[in-house]
Order: C-alpha cells, then sequence, then structure tokens
C-alpha cells in the first residue's frame, strides 16, 4: 500500500519519546492510515506557518502544532485529509478519541508522527 499511518498526540516530542507504553496510549488522540496524499493537510499547515516538520523521512516524518490549529480540522468524526486520499484509498483504521480531543487545550502542543506505508 502506498499511503501514511498517521498518529497524534498530546505533548512535544521530547515528552513522546520518553513516556512509557501505557502514557503514550493515553496521550493518543488520534490514528489512522491513509493513501499516498493524505499528508497534504499537513503539508497545508506548515506552509501556513501553523505547523512545524521536525524532520522528513517517513521513518516516521514527524511534525508539531498546537491543539488549536489541528483538532477543528477534525470533522464528522473524520481526521483531516478525508476528502480524499489521491490513491482513492479513504481514511481507515480509524481510531479517534473524542473525549480526549475535546478536553484538549487549544495551546497543547501536539507531536505528529506519520510512517510510510509503502
Amino acid at each position: 500500500m502506498l499511503g501514511w499511518s498517521i498518529t497524534i498526540w498530546r505533548g512535544t516530542p521530547e515528552e513522546r519519546d520518553r513516556a512509557t507504553p501505557e502514557e503514550r496510549e493515553a496521550a493518543t488522540l488520534a490514528y489512522w492510515v491513509v493513501g499516498l496524499y493524505g499528508l497534504d493537510w499537513l503539508t497545508e499547515l506548515v506552509k501556513a506557518g501553523r505547523a512545524e516538520e521536525l524532520w522528513r523521512s517517513g521513518y516516521p516524518s514527524r511534525y508539531t502544532a498546537l491543539a488549536g490549529d489541528v483538532l477543528p480540522l477534525f470533522t464528522d468524526a473524520a481526521p483531516p485529509g478525508s476528502g480524499g486520499s489521491g490513491t482513492g484509498r479513504a481514511p481507515f483504521d480509524v481510531r479517534l478519541h473524542p473525549d480526549r480531543i475535546a478536553a484538549c487545550p487549544a495551546d497543547q502542543t501536539l507531536t505528529i508522527d506519520a510512517w510510510d506505508q509503502s
């Protein structure tokens, strides 16, 4: 499959990296798999200065952004970029945590990891 698995965590990359597996699970706001162009929404946030691309290797590519810039993009219980994947593959294996998303303050730093699925 050409595409990405995307995970959004509450916290900085440093907090995420030193967290235990249990803490990582508790900090997970969303996970999904999407087609080849499934990172277009992140690219647009970076271009607009509302997200920072820390590295782009695909193993993973890592970004940070504020919750107030990312979480409003979740519409109708669907992840950002769900309008089209570029390869015809809509997001699947979608795991959202609406309670955690709703409780997340707008000024919270999020870590977004995107793993290349090719």
